[in-house]
């Protein structure tokens, strides 16, 4: 064995198996690497013979890999065209942005100041609320009185429009612990869970 070879093997003997099985497959060595490595190789037990099957199966099972990889990717995406395209959860999807919307729209748009005071004025009209400024009047929603409130946007209605986003915030608490608010939730828990089945009989 030449100094050249030997370098070669000390090189490989360093090297974990499966990469001198990478190298070996590769191939294009020059005559003493190639020879070191099949030393080298037969020394951790991989014949010519043994070397060449390790190689068929790595590749097998790449293949099979692979084949599993595109086989899910694919099914993720039927799965995904199919939920996309189902009528019954466009309906549920519809009927849960008709039921949210409103609601989270209308406590935001109560949130800004100025605005919300002509929409706290206006509902109070609607509710046949008195809206006199000599004194404050009785105005119940949702059971609560607020007629404060209500005397507050009409006699100040720029210093009070400041705390808007307070006062919304206690009315959808309120609004939370009312009839119609736990009605509101209901409905949305059972628009989730009618979708989750859904989805789970198109998988």
């Amino acid at each position: 064995m030449d100094t050249r070879q030997r370098s070669f093997i000390e090189q490989f003997d360093a090297m974990p198996t499966n990469l001198l099985l990478h190298r070996y497959k590769q191939g294009g060595l020059v005559p003493e690497a190639a020879a070191a490595l099949l030393d080298v190789l037969e020394s951790r037990g991989y014949t010519h013979e043994k070397a060449d099957e390790q190689l068929r199966l790595a590749e097998t099972a790449a293949i099979e890999k692979a084949v599993a990889k595109l086989e899910a990717t694919e099914k993720a995406r039927t799965r995904a065209v199919r939920l996309s395209v189902d009528p019954v959860l466009k309906r549920l999807r519809v009927l849960l942005w008709g039921i949210v919307a409103p609601v989270a729209m209308f406590f935001i748009l109560l949130a800004i100041p100025l605005l919300g005071n002509f929409i706290v004025i206006e509902v109070a009209s609607r509710l046949g609320c008195n809206l006199g400024e000599n004194a404050v009047h009785p105005c119940f929603v949702l059971g609560h009185d607020m007629g404060s409130f209500v005397y507050g946007y009409l006699v100040d209605i720029f210093i009070v429009g400041a705390f808007n986003p307070f006062f919304s915030a206690e009315l959808f608490v309120r609004f939370l612990h009312s009839l119609a608010g736990m009605l509101w939730m209901l409905g949305i828990a059972a628009i989730i869970v009618a979708r989750r089945i859904r989805r789970h009989s198109l998988s």
